[in-house]
């Protein structure tokens, strides 16, 4: 049987959630029946060396090249290695595909969020651009069950379209209590301070700036417990800033971005997660795999992962003191943090594994092969 040839394209190759997710299903689904390819619009590669080990093709679309625009580029890359599926990630990649016009070429787009005018700078057009391109593709694939339950919703889409498939991550990947102490000690975490964590972009959407404030209420009346902030992103500094300005500097540890997420989960007591807009969050699959008790906005697909108080503890979006009252009743309670922490382990180990969301991209694309007509 011939192998079926997939076009993935991104914004870039950072190390990212998305770059994640498409080096799950390459390196889960293998190069037996799959040729892989993948595209960048960024010029960045930092994560192309791992993807490359598993036997995919790297191919930088960078408006700053010679070759002409990224469109342009991508459907001469598409006819040339005879590409029979292209799968996007984002709103500006789908427009890049779009504009390259393969008619003949079957596009799926995976929606890792959907943008909501208070995320950024300009939002509402960024909002307005988002919402237009679910139009696009030949099939979008939701992250989460809520996400596609909206965009069903909207006028003119219709629901063959919409293909839900949950992200997962290697569950046993993140499970590394043996090395609690180790990494405790070297973050200078004494053992009977409580540490709540936080992995991921440092950026207006995920409302760190609560989290501080929630935090400086839990420390003033149990001065035992610490904060670890596990990224970096375009509010780094106004955080940092921020944090002292709480007199929070002595207390809060900031490590920039690290590749080492189950080491540093690990050395956490309970993973905090404040955004006010989320996909499904693989921050807290990962978290909740740690065996960590997890406190998190109910935003997205959050309650699909977390059963209240049973799998973790929901809070609702902007609610300073629901934030810092979850925290500060889980730093009292080492008992509700155990049980929170096994129930999530076995629940997001049970219902979130790789196999199913590899297996599920993988019907995608035998049924989007048929589609696929001579170049």
């Amino acid at each position: 049987m011939s192998q079926i040839r997939i076009l993935h394209i991104v914004n870039n190759l950072v190390d990212s959630s998305i770059s994640r997710i498409v080096e799950r299903i390459i390196r889960s689904l293998g190069t037996t029946q799959y040729e892989w390819h993948v595209g960048d619009l960024g010029g960045f590669d930092e994560m192309a060396a791992a993807l490359k080990s598993l036997g995919a093709e790297i191919v930088h679309f960078s408006v700053q090249q010679a070759e002409g625009p990224a469109p342009q580029q991508i459907r001469e890359y598409v006819r040339e290695h005879e590409i029979q599926i292209v799968h996007t990630h984002t709103p500006r990649t789908i427009l890049a595909v779009t504009r390259a016009g393969l008619k003949n070429v079957p596009h799926v787009a995976t929606k890792h969020l959907l943008t909501k005018p208070s995320d950024r700078r300009w939002g509402a057009l960024y909002t307005a651009l988002d919402y237009v391109t679910l139009y696009l593709p030949d099939r979008i694939v939701p992250v989460s069950e809520s996400m596609a339950a909206g965009i069903k919703s909207l006028p003119g889409i219709r629901d063959c379209r919409v293909i839900p498939v949950r992200n997962a991550i290697p569950c046993e990947e993140f499970y590394q209590p043996e090395r609690r102490g180790a990494t405790r000690r070297s973050l200078g975490f004494g053992p009977d301070q409580v540490v709540f964590g936080y992995t991921g972009r440092l950026d207006p959407v995920k409302r760190i700036d609560l989290l501080l404030k929630a935090f400086a209420e839990v420390l003033a009346s149990q001065p035992n417990v610490r904060l670890l902030i596990v990224g970096e992103g375009s509010q780094s500094r106004e955080l940092e800033a921020m944090s002292r300005s709480l007199g929070l500097a002595g207390s809060v540890t900031w490590t920039g971005f690290r590749a080492d997420i189950a080491r540093l989960l690990a050395a956490m007591d309970v993973y905090v997660q404040p955004s006010h807009n989320e996909g499904l969050s693989l921050s807290i699959l990962e978290a909740m795999a740690a065996g960590k008790p997890v406190i998190a906005t109910d935003v997205g697909g959050a309650r699909e992962i977390l059963h209240q108080r049973e799998t973790g503890i929901l809070i609702p979006p902007r609610a300073h003191g629901a934030l810092s009252a979850a925290m500060l009743e889980l730093a009292q309670s080492p008992v509700l943090r155990l049980q929170l922490g096994e129930a999530a382990k076995e629940h997001v180990c049970d219902e979130f594994s790789l196999t199913k969301m590899v297996n599920a991209y993988g019907q995608i694309y035998q049924s989007l092969t048929p589609l696929q007509k001579p170049f």
